[in-house]
């Protein structure tokens, strides 16, 4: 049998990229799509200035429970990531804030 198709030779299972099926793949492109409503995140993005002023970060999605916080570089990130103890233990403090705080750097140009 030949391995040559019309676009080129064709790949074997494991070499098909991170899906196995063409339904993960929609529920992956679907969950990017998509964005969790959470009452605290959306008051926790409306008052981030003021709860940390002399942050250099942003709060950017909340997703299975867990808070990205946006940074704009790498170098930013270092600067934050001792800070995040404190950040979680300030945020655990606020009204509506869950049981667990799950803080995450992610490096973002939205940002």
């Amino acid at each position: 049998m030949d391995d040559n198709n019309l676009y080129g030779k064709a790949y074997g299972i494991g070499e098909r990229g991170r899906h196995k099926t063409v339904a993960s793949a929609f529920d992956a492109a679907f969950r990017e799509l998509t964005t969790e409503k959470n009452a605290f995140f959306d008051s926790l993005v409306d008052n981030w200035k003021a709860l940390f002023p002399d942050v250099p970060a942003t709060p950017g999605r909340y997703e299975d429970g867990k808070i990205f916080i946006y940074v704009k570089n790498a170098p930013t990130s270092f600067v934050i990531r001792p800070k995040l103890r404190t950040i979680a233990a300030r945020l655990a403090q606020l009204p509506g804030a869950p049981k667990k705080i799950d803080l995450r750097l992610e490096i973002h140009s939205r940002w």
